[in-house]
């Protein structure tokens, strides 16, 4: 049977690239990515194969910074490409091979927007660490609901705002900074449910409501308990993270950033 490695190193100048130190195990990859402006980054990526998977990463970091979560690098230094509950890119045969390398390619040309943008350049991508999880429920929950919903929480509109009324504590959904609904959080129900529900279907032309709509009132709850957990899942992150210092490339990044960033910035301006 051919390693993983191998059929990645076949599929390779398909890419224009090229892997050398080929073993079962490894290999350097070495594949230039063209930007749209005519630009060609030459990026030289160590491959590791562990089990069926690929991990890949700058064999010395050169273009990337050796970790960042806001431009998905792992601690390691590995490439964070895709959310393995969701999707998968095993290597397998010679288009699963294609199909990993497409994603790296289109990875890093994303890292070059993200360089110049100092932030993730779109909202297709996965929350940190278990954040993720409870990211995926959320997605679960709201298509239930109409498309407009499922925009706001891939643009990340939706958000939670907390309260208590007499002691209870209260989940507030808020879209565009407009209030939607609330959820009893210790009975994880829908507060007033005899409001119209969010899918704006009608039974025999009269809007249903949202306690008689399927399941909707079950989902309408699921999504806020799901934002709520994915909230503390991404908090939990960052605390996680807090002895690693920021790289300097992203404006958003709640890391500590070290005095001075000197050297990735002189890096950044040899790269221009």
């Amino acid at each position: 049977m051919t390693s993983a490695i191998a059929l990645i190193s076949l599929a390779a100048p398909e890419f224009g690239g090229a892997c050398t130190e080929v073993s079962d195990t490894s290999t350097i990859l070495e594949l230039p990515v063209k930007l749209v402006d005519g630009r060609i980054i030459p990026y030289k990526l160590r491959l590791k194969k562990k089990g069926e998977r690929v991990t890949a990463q700058e064999e010395v970091p050169q273009h990337l910074p050796s970790f960042c979560p806001e431009r998905h690098i792992n601690p390691d230094g590995t490439f964070c490409l895709y959310y393995a509950d969701i999707t998968c890119l095993d290597v397998v045969n010679e288009v699963s091979a294609s199909a990993w390398l497409e994603t790296v390619y289109k990875y890093l040309k994303l890292q070059e927007r993200a360089r110049v943008q100092r932030r993730w350049p779109n909202n297709d991508v996965w929350a940190h660490g278990d954040a993720a999880y409870y990211q995926l429920r959320a997605q679960a929950a709201v298509v239930a609901f109409n498309d407009n919903m499922a925009t706001a929480l891939a643009d990340r509109r939706l958000q939670l705002k907390h309260r208590h009324s007499k002691g209870r504590p209260i989940l507030d959904l808020w879209i565009d900074g407009t209030h939607f609904y609330s959820v009893w959080e210790l009975s994880k129900k829908v507060i007033n449910q005899k409001q119209r529900c969010f899918c704006g279907k009608s039974g025999m032309r009269i809007p249903k409501r949202l306690r008689s709509c399927a399941d909707h009132a079950k989902q309408a709850s699921e999504l806020v308990l799901a934002l709520r957990d994915w909230e503390q899942a991404e908090e939990l992150y960052w605390k996680s993270m807090q002895e690693k210092s920021c790289c300097g490339t992203c404006d958003s990044c709640p890391l500590k950033r070290p005095e001075p960033v000197a050297q990735y910035q002189e890096q950044e301006a040899v790269q221009r």
